[in-house]
């Protein structure tokens, strides 16, 4: 992960998160005007930083830390680097199905990113019924887990009145739906139609809902062999039609040799309507979105 001058940062302090704005990085020598000294070299550079409160409103306050024990932070979301990606912080995920834990999350063990995985795959998360979820806060002394790096706290946090799991866990690809490659000469648009893992991590959609590998290509052999046609915005008269699709999982990919660090549905869409065609040239149609009916089945986690 590479921290640069203007970034925000976050740390651990004695009071917990602390968070600044990196104003100057170190490489040969001591830090400049702050209270503690702190050295930075070429192999592990210093920031000088400048506090900012709770608002994210610069304090005048500087302090000195080694960028190695730094995250990297964007509105609000804490980054850090991980097994050589880079990962968001305290934001827990599903993990794929089959998995020996239900849950996983990063966070900050010191300099160090840990991955904390929680939650038994067969224990269903009751924390609507106050008396579930009495019982299991009193069962796990949630009031005293502080901890964050520890599965205990996550699954506290978890079974709280105020949170909701699927708002917890919920991340979305935002790659979905984008129009990423245009053929003029033949009007055809490709992207990714769906998304459903990212990096091994399942994605939850903007519905909340979660697709299983099995349930997305079957859903896709159906729509390729009985419909294909696509509307504008959904409504009226058919404009184009799918006439490239690939179901793209762990399974087929391992199969055909292909790496990818993403599970979905690839397709390339063509558009017969030259009207609708000038609206996606003009840059007014950006991208596409599927549709369609399902029975939603409550998520056992």
């Amino acid at each position: 992960m590479s921290i640069s001058t203007g970034d925000k940062v976050s740390w651990n302090s004695s009071g917990g998160t602390a968070r600044g704005i990196v104003r100057q990085i170190i490489r040969d020598g001591n830090v400049p005007d702050i209270p503690v000294k702190v050295t930075g070299s070429k192999e592990e550079p210093a920031a000088r930083i400048e506090i900012v409160d709770d608002e994210g409103k610069p304090t005048g306050e500087m302090v000195g830390h080694k960028l190695s024990t730094l995250s990297k932070s964007q509105d609000g979301v804490e980054k850090a680097e991980y097994d050589g990606r880079e990962v968001e912080l305290n934001k827990p995920f599903r993990l794929p199905s089959g998995s020996s834990k239900k849950f996983g999350v990063y966070v900050k063990d010191g300099d160090k990113t840990k991955k904390v995985t929680f939650g038994s795959p067969d224990m269903e998360i009751r924390r609507d019924d106050p008396d579930a979820r009495r019982n299991f806060r009193a069962r796990h002394n949630c009031d005293t887990a502080t901890d964050k790096t520890s599965a205990r706290y996550w699954s506290c946090r978890m079974w709280e009145e105020d949170i909701s799991v699927s708002e917890m866990t919920k991340t979305e690809a935002d790659i979905t739906g984008q129009i990423l490659k245009v053929d003029e000469e033949q009007q055809i648009i490709y992207g990714w139609a769906s998304v459903i893992t990212e990096k091994g991590e399942t994605v939850v959609d903007r519905e909340g809902d979660v697709i299983e590998a099995e349930t997305l290509v079957k859903a896709v052999n159906d729509f390729m062999e009985h419909v294909r046609v696509g509307k504008t915005m959904h409504e009226g008269e058919a404009t184009g039609q799918v006439i490239h699709s690939l179901p793209v999982t762990k399974e087929i990919c391992d199969a055909l040799g292909i790496q990818c660090d993403r599970e979905g549905w690839v397709v390339g869409y063509k558009v017969y309507d030259d009207a609708v065609w000038k609206r996606v040239k003009s840059g007014e149609l950006r991208a596409f979105s599927i549709g369609g009916r399902a029975v939603r089945e409550d998520y056992i986690a």
